[in-house]
């Protein structure tokens, strides 16, 4: 990277160790406006997507994309994860197993609990008058929201934070330690699902334990690669978003005032701020030689699609950079698309939903320290992480 932000796509590193909040979003502006496709020299080489058209094509050509490796480099794992990086036609049928625990009218059902879970967290800072916001509340928040989905014991959220920081933000810079992560996250998830096996207690481990397909159990491996799934992407995601969309609020007083003033307007701006802080930026390989964009790509090539960058493209977002809280249509492309489509978007809308309406109600004030240090997460999963903030002390309600 040169002067603060990538000039040219063959210097992109998704990793590299100055990407800033201060320069990720110029940088991708600056590339995109050379082309909204190019060739970045890392990591063997592999085709950096910056356009929304493109990405969308992408992700709606599963037959030439493939989503195996999900992730550049790959992580240190055993198996694929289930279903996200299964290609069609066993995509579906993966899929298929886990759909009904998030569907819209389950999602419905987690409203009460997170309200408990935001409430219980506020709690805990409200009478300081200032925080970490993102230590208090966007780390353990989507962290116990995974452990009720789960149906895991709460007293395990922290090494559910740990194993997904490892394996997420270290797999390319300390293989080893990202390993061994993966292992101690197996050896947790092998011993639940015989505890399932034995007894069965209707929660999302009982009906991965039970589940067939078929007719067959699923195997070691398969199961191993839902429950990678499953916890990575309960907790990481929805932390760099929720860190984000604080961010923003913190050092946006007329965004706050707004939303405070009118909750109605909360639902569309969620989706506002998942457009503008898309946290993931997937990986595909081409399954054979391909065009994109006028781009000719070969079988076998990997691309980087940053969805960061294609819901920032004013080709398909009039005014992208700045934020409209009822932006209509919104068709933005954090939850991914087609096949592919994110199982838990019902929930982490809700989720974020639900934070806004009781922080809001809460902490009506909070705002950035003065000289806060804002720090900015690398990698394929991309958000604000630490969001120092004062607020007017308030009392504890007991949630």
């Amino acid at each position: 990277m040169a002067d603060n932000a990538v000039r040219k796509y063959s210097e992109y590193d998704h990793h590299a160790p100055d990407i800033s909040l201060e320069n990720v979003h110029e940088s991708w502006d600056t590339l995109r406006a050379q082309c909204p496709i190019g060739r970045s020299d890392a990591y063997g080489g592999m085709w950096v997507v910056t356009g929304y058209a493109e990405a969308h094509e992408i992700f709606h050509d599963p037959e030439a994309f493939s989503s195996t490796p999900l992730i550049i480099p790959p992580f240190p794992q055993a198996m694929k994860m289930v279903p996200v990086e299964i290609d069609p036609p066993d995509h579906f049928k993966y899929r298929t197993l886990v759909a009904t625990p998030f569907s819209p009218r389950h999602a419905e059902k987690m409203v009460e609990p997170l309200r408990v879970i935001v409430n219980r967290l506020i709690d805990d800072f409200i009478e300081d008058g200032q925080c970490d916001i993102y230590q208090t509340v966007a780390t353990p928040y989507p962290t116990l929201m995974g452990t009720i989905m789960l149906g895991l014991p709460d007293s395990d959220a922290k090494l559910f934070e740990d194993w997904t920081h490892k394996i997420i933000h270290m797999s390319a810079t300390d293989f080893e330690v990202a390993g061994e992560a993966v292992i101690e996250l197996y050896s947790y998830f092998y011993a639940l699902l015989e505890d399932r096996r034995a007894k069965p207690c209707g929660d999302m481990m009982s009906l991965l334990a039970e589940a067939e397909l078929e007719g067959e159990k699923l195997t070691d491996e398969e199961l191993m690669g839902f429950c990678l799934l499953l916890l990575i992407a309960s907790i990481d995601t929805s932390q760099k978003a929720i860190g984000s969309m604080l961010w923003q609020l913190a050092t946006q007083p007329e965004v706050r005032t707004r939303l405070a003033a009118d909750p109605k307007l909360i639902p569309p701006a969620v989706e506002e701020f998942l457009r503008l802080w898309a946290p993931v930026q997937p990986a595909r390989r081409a399954t054979r030689d391909v065009e994109v964009g006028g781009i000719p790509m070969k079988e076998g090539d990997q691309l980087l699609v940053l969805l960061g960058a294609a819901n920032r493209d004013d080709r398909e977002f009039p005014g992208a950079a700045q934020t409209v809280l009822d932006r209509s249509p919104n068709r933005h492309l954090t939850f991914g698309t087609h096949i592919h489509r994110c199982l838990g978007s019902h929930i982490a809308r809700l989720e974020m939903q639900v934070l806004l309406e009781e922080l809001l109600r809460r902490l009506p004030d909070f705002e950035l320290q003065d000289g806060a240090e804002i720090e900015w997460s690398k990698g394929q999963v991309q958000g604000v992480v630490k969001v120092p903030i004062r607020f007017t002390p308030g009392t504890r309600e007991g949630a």
